[in-house]
């Protein structure tokens, strides 16, 4: 009986300090309260595939221990995220804001997991993830004329037709677009088509869009799907097409022009007043009004320098760095150049069209 008694007592002592061990553990555990707290601020009631939208989460931080706070993004197939590492906005003392843009890739797309951290002397301190947010999102039905292009606003700010060969002509348009996929832009009924060069300055985006179209073709016409009006919205362009020869673009050859004209009479009649004054007085400063009046019209009637440019040199659309290549030179040419900008130079074929070069191409003759 006494060992008995010995034994209750025992075991008693052993399973009251396991009770107590635990009963630490568990309070240490749920001692250690929730800090940050994550929600999304403005979910879209529905996404089209391909289409760039915007999605605003909110970050609460309940402590003021920590010194640096940034997002981790899981890689996902289906959901593109195009601005990971912009800088979180601070709200006031414990609330921040980020609005992330995202594009659905496929009509099953979600949104990857996007982990919340908390730094503190470079070192990771607290993190959350946010919760998971299932989307509604919606495949477009299409034509032949859909740019691809789904945007909240979009506006054509130039556009410039040309001959291209003796089947088509080349279109040039400056496209600006908001929220949209602008770099996305590609039509099935064209010959060929390109984006030219782009600007992102998210959540505008500027494209310089060419297109290779039928020589017949009268309007350029696309659609877009404008998220504003939940619609389709139709653009079209009335073709105009600008010679390629020098004698009527006076926009790149100022000396084509009826201003041009008038002018030249202009000088003409100077020219005589000041000999007229000269013979009848006999001044040397009438004289030399007239050698500046001559040297300034030679000056101005011949703006354009002959240069050299060797084989193979590439004739771009535009001064840009992915500028579209129109022509490659067969030899060495001599060509007349219009203006510089930047690193390039705007040239005049011997075949009269118009295009840009590199510097390193050019070779005064």
């Amino acid at each position: 009986m006494k060992y008995l008694v010995s034994f209750v007592m025992l075991v008693s002592f052993v399973f009251a300090s396991y009770v107590d061990t635990n009963d630490t553990n568990i309070s240490s555990l749920t001692d250690k309260k929730q800090t940050i707290f994550l929600s999304y601020e403005k979910v879209p009631d529905k996404v089209f595939v391909n289409q760039i939208f915007s999605l605003k989460v909110k970050a609460i931080i309940t402590t003021p221990d920590f010194d640096k706070i940034k997002n981790k993004i899981t890689d996902s197939n289906t959901m593109q995220v195009l601005n990971s590492d912009e800088n979180w906005k601070w709200y006031n003392d414990e609330i921040f804001y980020k609005t992330f843009y995202l594009k659905a890739l496929e009509r099953n797309a979600t949104i990857p997991q996007i982990y919340f951290e908390v730094y503190k002397d470079g070192n990771l301190s607290d993190s959350q993830v946010f919760p998971d947010l299932k989307l509604n999102i919606i495949n477009l039905n299409t034509n032949k004329y859909f740019s691809h292009i789904i945007a909240k606003s979009l506006k054509i700010l130039k556009s410039k037709t040309t001959n291209f060969d003796e089947k088509n002509l080349i279109i040039v348009i400056e496209i600006e677009a908001n929220n949209s996929n602008l770099k996305d832009f590609k039509l099935s009924w064209v010959v060929r088509d390109g984006i030219d060069s782009q600007f992102d300055n998210t959540p505008i985006y500027k494209i310089y869009y060419y297109a290779i179209i039928p020589k017949q073709t009268k309007k350029f016409k696309f659609n877009y799907f404008n998220t504003k009006s939940n619609s389709f919205v139709k653009e079209q362009i009335n073709i105009v097409v600008d010679s390629d020869e020098v004698s009527t673009q006076s926009d790149l050859n100022p000396k084509d022009s009826k201003l041009e004209v008038y002018k030249n009479i202009s000088f003409g009649i100077i020219f005589l007043i000041l000999l007229y004054i000269f013979i009848k007085r006999r001044r040397l400063i009438y004289l030399l009004f007239i050698i500046l009046l001559i040297v300034y019209y030679f000056i101005d009637t011949n703006p354009l320098n002959s240069i050299k440019i060797p084989a193979d040199t590439k004739v771009q659309i535009l001064p840009t760095q992915n500028s579209t290549v129109f022509y490659v030179t067969p030899r060495v040419l001599y060509v007349q150049t219009i203006m510089t900008r930047e690193n390039y130079t705007k040239i005049i074929l011997p075949n009269g069209k118009i295009g840009w070069i590199k510097d390193k191409n050019v070779s005064n003759n």
